[in-house]
């Protein structure tokens, strides 16, 4: 005969407890992880990946791409957040940082970006039940707050760079900043690396995952917060050198809570958890 298990029982095996305490540890000391094993298909990656990049040697959107390449902003970008309307895509850079509505002109390209998008909400949502078990909180305490979470999903495009943008020796692709949401997930791009990330003592060390369809997850401010400060939103940036100039693709999920949701520090130290409280909505105004 075959035991049966709850749902509870499996989050609390060895295994799960093993894994939980690697998460606290790795989100505790550095707020950045590799995910090799995530369960998410080559195939709906790598398709993934080829309609991003076909996106954006389409027009009219390449001739955005034409238009930054010796801008600030460095990069281009849409964005998807799900709706039931037709602003659900935008594009950007406008006027500085800001995007516009975009009208999407392919049905494979809808179909593999909701396809993943799919995919990485329920990647989060394991993470997140994982989250709460390294917290020794209830398996489900995430559950709610992930309702009606309102994350997004970038795409996002650095142009080619040449020798002559290596003047002051390397180019500032993305400055030094922390995320403001809950948990991000990011594919980056396999072959042109970037990304580096700043430790406890503020050196910065260059994280480019071993395996092409790995992801990287690293934690937001508002996460932070949640914890009491005691898991870390880390300080990152994307620079490029001459050995790393080709064009590359980075593609992140910003992984939100409902709005409404209260928040309150779950792991405190000092006594302090409970005394304040904010909802979401409020602290992503204020971010």
């Amino acid at each position: 005969a075959v035991a049966e298990s709850s749902s509870e029982e499996l989050w609390h095996r060895d295994s799960v407890q093993g894994l939980a305490q690697e998460l606290r540890e790795a989100c505790e000391e550095v707020g950045f992880f590799v995910l090799n094993d995530h369960g998410i298909g080559e195939s709906l990656i790598e398709s993934y990946r080829k309609e991003c990049e076909a996106f954006f040697k389409r027009p009219p959107q390449s001739n955005v791409l034409a238009m930054v390449s010796c801008s600030d902003s460095r990069f281009v970008w849409l964005d998807y957040v799900p709706s039931e309307d037709k602003s659900a895509w935008s594009l950007g850079p406008v006027q500085g940082r800001g995007s516009m509505p975009w009208q999407l002109d392919g049905k494979d390209f809808i179909r593999v970006w909701t396809d993943y998008y799919a995919a990485v909400e329920q990647l989060v949502s394991h993470l997140m039940s994982l989250f709460a078990v390294a917290m020794n909180l209830p398996v489900t305490a995430f559950d709610a707050a992930l309702d009606k979470h309102g994350s997004s999903m970038r795409a996002i495009l650095y142009p080619k760079l040449t020798q002559a943008d290596f003047e002051s020796g390397h180019v500032v692709r993305s400055p030094e900043h922390t995320d403001w949401g809950c948990v991000t997930v990011l594919l980056a791009d396999p072959d042109v690396s970037g990304l580096e990330v700043c430790d406890k003592d503020g050196q910065w060390t260059p994280l480019q995952p071993v395996k092409r369809n790995s992801l990287v997850v690293n934690l937001g401010e508002l996460l932070q917060w949640w914890t009491g400060g005691q898991w870390l939103a880390t300080p990152h940036r994307v620079l490029a050198r001459p050995e790393n100039a080709g064009e590359r693709l980075s593609c992140p999920y910003f992984g939100l809570v409902n709005r409404e949701v209260i928040l309150r520090p779950l792991l405190s130290d000092n006594g302090a958890e409970g005394e304040s409280s904010i909802t979401a909505g409020e602290f992503f105004q204020n971010h």
